[in-house]
């Protein structure tokens, strides 16, 4: 029915417009320092600057648009700074307007000994760039595809990042798109390194250099792996990557259109079949096996390690005993049978930490699954103090935090999480959580300036997050403790939770001293339990001593997360959404 009164009809115009301004001054603001940051490129000279360290580039070119070829060496001649090597490889080309512009590039620029070009008989990509990397000469060496651009401030930036942390062993920059028509869009504000999200998405891609010794010590690229072959080279240097930096600005522009990756997986559909190769080569030289399969979403696959030793792993439950939502049991009841039915592979001894005496769990055995009982007494609940309980009575390799208002939501969590606790220089592992309503509850913490927070909570299970952010592995600053695994020894080696923190901050307090011990956090999406958060213990907001503790504690060491990039909005409400 129409609304026939003009006032009425006038005010919800009005309220109409007022929302449309509003929208479209909040999209307006999105990004805004990046698009000053794009234009001021062109204020940039030319070889103004210059460095001690030389930065080959190499590129292997095979029948690109002559235009896009053009655009993506001119990029290089643009340079800032003077200090980079240009190596082309053509890999046999049969277009002749390819040729005749690599004739024209090499005729206009003889005199310029940085420039070499290469030319040979078609053998692939990898064999092009090995007869680039022969004929580079430079102490770094980076992949530039032969239809893209690098920002005029490209090797300055990376040349000051080589002087600045004393020859790292890679250096990689953040990246975008450009379309044929030279507009920027998708800007992929990357995390600093993270090697278990480089399991499963190539995301240094580009711009990448590293030590060019190096890499002809590994033996370059392999033409078995092309399609992904800088992937599998970065997965072969991962173990002597010890000293990785990050630059949070897009150095690279990658080209779209309708043959490049960059518009459509599509475009090259065999790019996902050569990923798998790589994983699986890694995972059989790293882990000594596992499992690679195409995932739901096109491009990704799915990376399981092989979990070696059969651990034990004992799982701290500490409760109070409240009745799960039907009234049919406890909630701690729930978590213990839905865990022993659900847990095929690892095997667990459960320590159930009771608040005063509580009946026990009363289960079936499965397996080599055991249950125990631990009655922890205090006043005050504090949670910390019960996980420590909780670890005295353990014997497992590794403990496994978990509230007992959980229950398991896909197959064999515990064994998905030991698929990256394993990893030595791992220490702690999170795993996803989400509501009964399967809305996302937990998929990794930030730290932002207003405290630790859960990205995409709340969000719909199909949320695939910030390019992909809750679908593959990665690192994380904290995960949270309602679902935690962590190597037993790292537990003790840092004293355990801190008693400190009774209600709140206490798992990433935990966290945090995990990682200034040396080791790192992880997260996977591939061990997946339902919580009903709150159910077990009723929250208001934080505890204000707590808050300020973990502050006075913590601020100083991380007044920015590495994982979350500084080039994103550090407002909660506009999280992800680039400045």
């Amino acid at each position: 029915m129409q609304e026939s009164n003009p006032l009425i009809k006038a005010k919800r115009r009005a309220g109409r417009i007022k929302r449309w301004i509003k929208r479209k001054v909040y999209e307006r603001n999105i990004g805004k320092q990046y698009k000053l940051w794009l234009t001021e490129a062109e204020q940039v000279l030319a070889g103004s600057t210059s460095h001690v360290t030389t930065i080959s580039i190499i590129v292997p070119v095979y029948n690109p648009p002559a235009r896009f070829l053009r655009e993506c060496l001119q990029s290089v001649i643009e340079q800032q700074a003077r200090n980079w090597q240009l190596v082309v490889c053509d890999d046999g080309s049969t277009k002749a307007e390819v040729v005749e512009a690599l004739d024209a590039f090499a005729s206009q620029h003889e005199d310029d000994d940085r420039i070499i070009i290469v030319r040979k008989e078609n053998g692939g990509i990898s064999s092009a760039l090995n007869a680039a990397l022969e004929r580079a000469t430079g102490e770094y060496v980076g992949m530039l595809d032969h239809d893209d651009v690098l920002d005029r401030r490209c090797v300055e930036a990376f040349s000051l990042a080589i002087e600045e942390y004393d020859a790292p062993h890679a250096v990689y920059s953040d990246e975008d798109k450009v379309d044929a028509r030279g507009e920027h869009f998708e800007l992929y504000c990357k995390p600093d390194f993270s090697p278990e999200l480089l399991l499963t998405q190539m995301y240094l891609c580009h711009f990448t250099i590293f030590r060019a010794e190096e890499v002809r010590t590994a033996g370059g690229l392999r033409s078995e792996m092309d399609g992904a072959q800088d992937f599998d080279l970065a997965l072969r240097l991962l173990p002597s990557l010890e000293r990785v930096v990050h630059l949070s600005r897009p150095y690279y522009h990658w080209r779209a259109w309708a043959e490049s990756t960059a518009l459509t997986i599509d475009a090259k559909p065999w790019a996902q079949s050569a990923a798998a190769r790589v994983q699986e080569d890694h995972l059989a030289r790293t882990f000594g096996g596992g499992t690679v399969t195409a995932s739901s979403v096109p491009g990704l696959n799915e990376v399981h390690p092989r979990v070696a030793d059969e651990p034990l792993v004992s799982v701290i439950i500490p409760t109070i005993g409240t009745p799960n939502l039907a009234g049919t049991a406890r909630f701690v009841d729930d978590a213990v049978h839905s865990l022993m039915a659900n847990e095929t592979s690892a095997a667990l001894e459960i320590v159930v930490v009771t608040t005063g005496v509580l009946p026990d769990v009363v289960v079936d055995l499965h397996g080599r699954h055991t249950v125990k009982h631990v009655v922890y007494s205090s006043e005050r609940f504090n949670f910390s103090e019960a996980i420590n309980t909780g670890r005295a009575a353990a014997t497992g390799d590794y403990l496994l935090l978990l509230n007992d208002d959980t229950t398991v939501a896909e197959p064999n969590p515990v064994t998905r999480m030991l698929e990256l606790g394993q990893i030595p220089e791992v220490g702690v592992v999170g795993c996803k959580l989400s509501y009964p309503d399967t809305r996302l509850q937990h998929v990794g913490m930030v730290l932002l300036p207003s405290g630790p927070t859960h990205c995409w909570i709340s969000r719909p299970a199909k949320e695939p997050g910030y390019f992909g952010s809750t679908l593959t592995p990665r690192n994380y600053l904290a995960v949270t403790a309602a679902a935690m695994l962590v190597r037993t020894e790292v537990f003790d080696r840092v004293h355990g939770f801190d008693t400190a923190f009774a209600r709140d901050f206490n798992d990433v307090d935990f966290c945090l001293r995990v990682r200034e011990e040396g080791r790192r956090v992880a997260w996977t999406p591939y061990a997946h339990f339902t919580h009903y958060e709150g159910a077990t213990m009723s929250r208001k907001k934080s505890d204000s001593v707590e808050a300020h503790l973990f502050h006075d504690r913590w601020a100083g060491t991380y007044p920015t997360d590495p994982y979350y990039s500084t080039s994103l909005n550090q407002d909660l409400a506009r999280i992800y959404e680039a400045l």
